[in-house]
């Protein structure tokens, strides 16, 4: 008996010594590979600017580390919910590769699609190991403002698309940024989009941070990055954020859900009492003739784009195609064909449109799961450290989601590998709360 205890011991102390070298050495790993990932991702994000033998060594480079880490630690990446999807994704590229009439368009969406998902996988292996979070949400707000200060001095802005200003507020503004990718400036909408995406993190900390220097950086950041989200005028832009910031405070209390019920009835009531004339007389004629302008126009590029679903409903036109399909197959009238629109202005149909329905089952799978576990997150982390950034991160999900049924500024890769690095984050929450009541992924996980 005394023999047997002996031999229980050393072997538990021999488990416990093993456990916590392999939890160490999976530390180094993933470390390891997201500085690899960020390394390899310069030649995917400029693949017009990099000599020729970059790009296939950064794809090579990220194959390494997975043979890396499934060498080293056991596993090529860590485990989440949404792998399923996300490698349906991934199984599609060399299907459009084949399938689109011009590769020289198409590759540096696959580039992008690949590097994206790396930094996704990167971010949440280095957070799952290093719970790193409060360094993280200091990085998203530091992102946000450096972001805001760029486009502020970078982007093209727009006429009155929301309100008519007495005087043209943007020439105070000189146009002194003109980086080497896009020196004619940014689009008004895509500065709104990517900055609102970045906004609900620096909300939920001043409304829900802890600490008074937390929550006054917090309000210096929605400042900075509010006031330029505003000054692009991007209606769809200012709609998502608002929907991300209701997200939130029904998610952290549900008498929220009345209040924005209530105001929205409210707004109804107000609008009838005022009466459409007078508001139209009172400087917002510019706005309405604007907004329904574009509404038609929106409107005209979905029907474009469910033809192509309905021509091309297994394989799509290919990535990056539309430009050139469809003034040549499916040509417009409000839109001009010589102009040539790059895509179709709705994030759930375009990812139809490049990629047929599997393309559009993978992302609307992506996405459901990703709010599923963003929202539990955010109940799961009811009254602990890490509830400002679950509601940030629930926020920024449900930004991204609420602005894509407008507009698709992931199109671009800049504002596509933002918004993958912040699913990253979302998810490795999600995992650190999960592990912290005790549960495996599978036990958790959506389905």
């Amino acid at each position: 008996m005394i023999e047997q205890k002996v031999y229980s011991d050393v072997v538990t102390r021999m488990r416990r010594i093993v456990r916590r070298g392999l939890t160490h050495l999976r530390t180094h790993v993933a470390l390891a590979q997201f500085i690899g990932v960020v390394v390899c991702i310069p030649p995917l994000l400029f693949p017009t600017h990099v000599p020729l033998w970059a790009i296939p060594g950064s794809l090579v480079g990220l194959v390494l580390l997975l043979v890396a880490g499934r060498w080293l630690a056991g596993r090529p990446v860590v485990r989440t919910p949404l792998d399923t999807p996300i490698l349906l994704l991934l199984l599609l590229l060399p299907v459009t590769i084949l399938v689109t009439p011009d590769r020289a368009l198409t590759l540096p969406h696959v580039y992008k699609v690949v590097g994206s998902a790396a930094l996704f996988y990167g971010v949440v292996g280095v957070l799952e190991e290093k719970p790193w979070f409060g360094l993280s949400a200091l990085t998203i707000n530091m992102v946000g403002v450096v972001l805001a200060v760029i486009t502020l001095f970078g982007t093209n802005w727009p006429a009155a698309k929301i309100l008519r200003l007495p005087f043209d507020l943007y020439r105070v503004f000189p146009h002194l940024v003109r980086v080497f990718w896009n020196p004619r400036g940014f689009s008004s909408n895509i500065t709104g989009g990517t900055l609102a995406m970045l906004l609900p993190v620096s909300v939920a900390y001043l409304l829900f941070g802890r600490g008074l220097l937390v929550r006054l950086g917090a309000l210096l950041e929605v400042g900075i990055v509010g006031s330029i989200i505003l000054l692009t005028q991007s209606r769809g832009a200012i709609v998502a954020l608002a929907a991300g910031i209701a997200a939130m405070l029904v998610a952290h209390n549900r008498r929220w859900l009345i209040a924005a019920l209530a105001l929205a009835i409210v707004g109804v009531l107000a609008l009838q009492f005022a009466g459409v004339d007078s508001l139209l007389t009172s400087g917002w004629d510019t706005a309405a003739v604007s907004a329904v302008h574009s509404a038609q126009a929106r409107l005209e590029l979905w029907s474009r784009g469910l033809m192509m679903l309905q021509d091309f409903p297994f394989t799509g036109i290919g990535f990056g195609m539309v430009v050139e399909v469809m003034p040549v197959l499916y040509p417009t009238f409000m839109t001009s064909n010589d102009a040539g629109a790059e895509h179709v202005h709705n994030l759930y149909l375009e990812a139809g449109v490049d990629l047929g329905f599997p393309g559009l089952i993978a992302t609307l799978a992506f996405l459901l799961g990703l709010f599923y576990l963003s929202w539990r997150a955010a109940q799961r982390a009811g009254g602990t450290e890490l509830e400002p950034l679950a509601l940030g991160m629930l926020g920024t999900v449900v930004v991204f989601a609420a602005h894509g049924l407008t507009d698709n500024f992931t199109f671009y890769s800049k504002a596509h590998f933002i918004a993958w690095a912040l699913f990253g984050v979302a998810v490795a929450v999600w995992l650190r709360l999960v592990r912290d009541d005790g549960l495996s992924v599978t036990d958790v996980a959506p389905g």
